[in-house]
C-alpha cells in the first residue's frame, strides 16, 4: 500500500494541533525541509509532505501535503510520485483524477517504485477506473513482480495458467506462484498447491501441495482450504479424511470460493464425507459454483438439469450449462456440448459445430473430446478423412484409458506378423476395459494359436458382453 494511504489513515486517528501548537508556526525541522524542498531536494518535499498529512511539526493540511507531494514528483521522486497518486486518485488534499493517478502510478514505477506498478495493473485489470487492458496489466504485474511486490507474482501467474491475455503456460504460471508464494503471498501458495497435486507445469508433489494448502489455509485463505480438502477427500499426499474435507470444503464455499462450492456439493450429491444425500442442495450448490466461474459446476448442474435430477429436467436449460462450462475453462462441457450438436439433441444438428467443440475440448485435454474427432476424421464425417491424424489421436487416447480406441486402433492395422501381434496387444488391452468385441477377438487369436484352454477365459468375456457367437463357441470349448 502507497505511504500516502497509511499517513491519510494516521490523520484520521491522531490529536488535532491545538490553538498553542497552531500559534507556534512550522517547527525548525519543518522550516528547514520547506526550504531544502524549494532548492530542489526531493526527497525533503516528501518528508515535509508527510508531516503536514500527520500535523506533526505543521498543521495538519492534505492540500499542502499534495503540493509538496508534486514538488517531489516534479523531482523525478518515485516515492513521491507513488503517494501523489494516491493523493490524485482519491481525492485527498487534490481533485479526484483517477486517470491521472494512474499515469503518475507509471511514473512511480518508471523511477523503480515497484508498488507503482503493481497499483497501475490492478486498475488495468479492474476496468472501473481506467479502460481495462490485461495486455498492459500483465507487464506491470511482471515489473512489480521483479520488484519483490509478491502478490504481483501471483496476478501474474494467474494469467499464464488461465491463458489470458497471453497463451496458456503452466509452466510459467507455475514457476510464478511458486516465486510469489517464497515472498509470502499465500494465494500463490494455494495456486501451487493446486498445480503441485496435479503436476500441472510443475513435477507432481502430492505431499508439498498438502503443506502449502495446510500452510495458507491456516491463514484463513478459502481456495487453500479448499486445495487442502481435494487432498484430503482422494487420499493424496496426506490420509484420506473424507469428514474433515466435507468441513474444509464447507468452509471455503462459505467464504467465497467456487470451487468450495463444487467440492461440497459433489460431496452432498454422492452421500460422501458424512454428507447426507440431498440432490437437491446439490444443484443449489453447482449453481453457486456456476456463478462463480467455476466451469466444473456448470458442467455438473449441466448433467443434474439434463437428467431431472434435484431440478426440474430441462434440456435447453443443460445445454446452456454446458455451454457455461466450455467457456469457463471444463473442456468435458465442450465435448458434452459437441456430441449435442452432432447428434441433434435439444439442439439444431450442426455437424460443423460439433467439430469446432470436439477441437476445444480435445486441446484442453479432454480424452473423450480427442476420441470424438478422432473418430470423425477416421470416417470422414463433416470433415476431410484424414487416417494419419486419427491414428494420432487413437493412440493418445487408447494410452489414456479410453479402451473402445484400442479396439479401434487394432482394427486399422494390417496383415503382417508385426500388425497381428500388435492388434494382439491393443484387443487385449480392449477386453481388459471391457470391450466384449475385443475379447472375442482375442479369442479366435488364442484358438488359431492351436491354445483354446486360453481362448476359453476371452470367449466367456466377450459372452458376457452380449456376443453370441462367443457364447455358443465357449460352450464347445467346455464339451
Amino acid at each position: 500500500m502507497p505511504f500516502l494511504a497509511l499517513l491519510a489513515l494516521l490523520a484520521l486517528t491522531a490529536p488535532a494541533a491545538g490553538p498553542d501548537a497552531q500559534a507556534a508556526g512550522p517547527s525548525a525541522e519543518a522550516t528547514a525541509l520547506k526550504k531544502s524542498c524549494d532548492k530542489g531536494a526531493a526527497a525533503d518535499c516528501l518528508r515535509l509532505a508527510r508531516l503536514h498529512a500527520l500535523g506533526e511539526g505543521v498543521p495538519r493540511d492534505a492540500e499542502k501535503a499534495a503540493s509538496f507531494l508534486k514538488k517531489g514528483c516534479d523531482l523525478n521522486l518515485a516515492a513521491a510520485c507513488l503517494d501523489l497518486a494516491t493523493a490524485v486518485r482519491t481525492g485527498t488534499g487534490t481533485k479526484k483524477e483517477p486517470e491521472k493517478a494512474s499515469l503518475l502510478y507509471q511514473k512511480a514505477c518508471d523511477g523503480g517504485a515497484p508498488a507503482g506498478c503493481a497499483e497501475v495493473a490492478g486498475m488495468l485489470i479492474a476496468g472501473q477506473e481506467i479502460a481495462m487492458h490485461l495486455g498492459h496489466a500483465a507487464e506491470f504485474s511482471g515489473r512489480a513482480c521483479d520488484g519483490g511486490i509478491a502478490a504481483s507474482c501471483g496476478i501474474l501467474a494467474g494469467m499464464y495458467a488461465d491463458g489470458s491475455p497471453m497463451p496458456r503456460d503452466d509452466a510459467k504460471a507455475a514457476s510464478l506462484f511458486d516465486k510469489g508464494c517464497t515472498a509470502g503471498d499465500a494465494p500463490s501458495c494455494a495456486r501451487l498447491a493446486a498445480m503441485l497435486r496435479d503436476g500441472r507445469g510443475v513435477a507432481r508433489d502430492p505431499a508439498r501441495a498438502v503443506l502449502l494448502a495446510r500452510k495458507s489455509c491456516d491463514t484463513g485463505l478459502p481456495a487453500a482450504c479448499v486445495a487442502l480438502a481435494t487432498a484430503l477427500r482422494k487420499g493424496e499426499g496426506v490420509a484420506a479424511d473424507p469428514a474433515q474435507a466435507l468441513a474444509l470444503f464447507t468452509k471455503g464455499c462459505d467464504g467465497g470460493d467456487p470451487r468450495g462450492c463444487l467440492g461440497l456439493g459433489e460431496l452432498v450429491r454422492d452421500a460422501a464425507g458424512g454428507a447426507t444425500r440431498d440432490p437437491a442442495r446439490a444443484a443449489s450448490l453447482f449453481r453457486k459454483a456456476c456463478d462463480g466461474r467455476a466451469g466444473a459446476g456448470c458442467y455438473e448442474l449441466g448433467q443434474m438439469t439434463g437428467r431431472g435430477q434435484g431440478v426440474k429436467a430441462d434440456l435447453a436449460q443443460a445445454t446452456a450449462l454446458f455451454r457455461q462450462a466450455c467457456t469457463d475453462g471444463d473442456p468435458r462441457g465442450c465435448t458434452t456440448l459437441g456430441q449435442l450438436f452432432q447428434s441433434g439433441r435439444g439442439v439444431v444438428r450442426d455437424l460443423n459445430r460439433a467439430v469446432s467443440l470436439y477441437e476445444e475440448a480435445c486441446g484442453k485435454g479432454d480424452l473423450p473430446g480427442c476420441s470424438a474427432i478422432a473418430a470423425m476424421l477416421y470416417s470422414g464425417d463433416a470433415v476431410g478423412r484424414d487416417v494419419p491424424r486419427a491414428h494420432a489421436l487413437f493412440e493418445k487416447t487408447c494410452a489414456g484409458g479410453i479402451a473402445a480406441d484400442c479396439h479401434t486402433l487394432a482394427k486399422m492395422l494390417g496383415t503382417t506378423p508385426a500388425d497381428r501381434k500388435a492388434a494382439f496387444d491393443l484387443n487385449s488391452k480392449a477386453c481388459a476395459g471391457g470391450v466384449a468385441q475385443a475379447c472375442q477377438e482375442v479369442a479366435v487369436a488364442w484358438e488359431a494359436g492351436r491354445d483354446p484352454l486360453k481362448a476359453l477365459p476371452f470367449y466367456e468375456k466377450a459372452c458376457a458382453g452380449g456376443i453370441a457367437v462367443a457364447c455358443d463357441r465357449a460352450r464347445k470349448l467346455k464339451q
